[in-house]
């Protein structure tokens, strides 16, 4: 029988990771955590795109498995922080100081159920837009959302449609979202919709925007996202500005560069330039007084042009 044996320089993986998660979860996602786990526990700063060349894997993949690792608990995200915890320590930080708690007993659950016919038709959608059977753990969740949330039937069923429409049914994520509308104070049916309407206009709008840059087919990374929000939510830039933004970007720089982007936006915006006209001559005018420091330090009023045919000039004398 083999006997193992191991040095003091290893990454730590839980147990509960290992037992619970390692024979289900994707092998790429399962390459990925153990590597961001060492560099969390080196406490060494990489950037999304580094890691990704280093695994030799892209970077939309390691984008999916952060939120994957996020969603099965073992990561919190920060900014653009990432601080790893284990979901079976009993201890460990969590993502909002409203957490669950103790969750209601199964036969007050089913007793409710029984009382409430709106309850009991509530469980029968939920299991039919989740497309699975509902455990008997799930029933408890989602009973707490209705029982100490206070969130009203409609909203939480809304809720469960907005998940799935996400890609994403399993019943830790949706809690996860459902702590969130909370705190938001999304618990009427038409906060709910009036911020499912402004994601989806969100949603739309960042689509459009990595397609016009030829980056549809990857994930924006988390800075990527936040100055895409920042320029469309909080300088209430169109598309069309962005994109005339971009082409200035690409003619000084053959390359997309958020940061050389974001100073062209932000300048507009200080100066109040809100149309592509505005821009176009405002970029005009830069032009023309580059021209003008230009002659200026040429010493005399000669353009290019005329210093070219006096220098032909001379030489034919």
């Amino acid at each position: 029988m083999p006997q193992f044996t191991t040095e003091n320089a290893f990454a730590q993986v839980p147990f509960y990771f290992i037992e619970n998660h390692l024979p289900k979860a994707n092998a790429t996602f399962v390459k990925i955590y153990i590597y961001l786990l060492m560099l969390a526990q080196k406490n060494v700063r990489k950037s999304f795109k580094e890691i990704a060349e280093t695994l030799g894997i892209l970077e939309s993949d390691l984008v999916n498995a952060a939120d994957y690792w996020q969603e099965a608990g073992f990561i919190i995200a920060d900014g653009e922080n990432l601080h790893f915890v284990n979901p079976s320590t009993k201890g460990a930080p969590a993502t909002s100081d409203l957490t669950q708690g103790e969750l209601s007993e199964p036969q007050s659950v089913a007793e409710a159920i029984t009382e409430n016919r709106e309850l009991s038709d509530m469980f029968m959608f939920a299991q039919e837009i989740l497309g699975k059977t509902i455990t008997e753990k799930d029933m408890q969740t989602i009973y707490w959302f209705y029982q100490d949330l206070k969130m009203p039937i409609e909203v939480i069923l809304l809720l469960i449609e907005y998940c799935v429409s996400k890609g994403k049914n399993r019943i830790s994520y949706i809690e996860k979202v459902a702590v969130s509308w909370n705190e938001m104070g999304l618990n009427n049916v038409e906060a709910v919709t009036n911020y499912l309407k402004s994601e989806e206009q969100k949603t739309g709008f960042l689509y459009s925007v990595r397609r016009l840059m030829g980056i549809a087919d990857r994930s924006l990374s988390q800075i990527e996202e936040q100055y895409l929000t920042k320029w469309h939510s909080e300088f209430l830039m169109s598309e069309e500005m962005i994109a005339l933004a971009y082409e200035y970007c690409i003619i000084q720089t053959a390359k997309l560069s958020f940061p050389y982007m974001d100073k062209i936006i932000s300048r507009w915006n200080s100066e109040g330039i809100r149309t592509v006209s505005e821009a176009e001559a405002d970029n005009k005018k830069f032009k023309n007084r580059a021209r003008s420091k230009d002659t200026a330090f040429s010493g005399n009023s000669y353009d290019s042009d005329s210093l070219e045919r006096l220098t032909r000039n001379k030489k034919n004398d």
